[in-house]
């Protein structure tokens, strides 16, 4: 892996994680998820990931944060 595609490939892993915590629909698990998304966010910050990625990244977030507020 090249140094230009480590920020993305780190960012990939992550989504990836907090997807897969998300699956399990455990809302106890939820913050784990978020740690995962956030940390995502700050590889997104890296020049050279593509501006999408960052938006998919906080729409991941702004998703979760919504279903954390849900009344359970």
């Amino acid at each position: 892996m090249t140094e230009d595609h480590a920020p993305a490939e780190r960012v990939r892993t992550l989504l990836l994680r907090g997807d897969n915590v998300l699956k399990s629909a455990r809302p106890d698990h939820f913050g784990r998820a978020l740690a995962a998304f956030e940390e995502a966010r700050e590889a997104a910050a890296a020049p050279g990931v593509d501006p999408r990625v960052r938006e998919l990244v906080e729409r991941r977030i702004e998703t979760l944060r919504a279903l954390m507020e849900e009344p359970g």
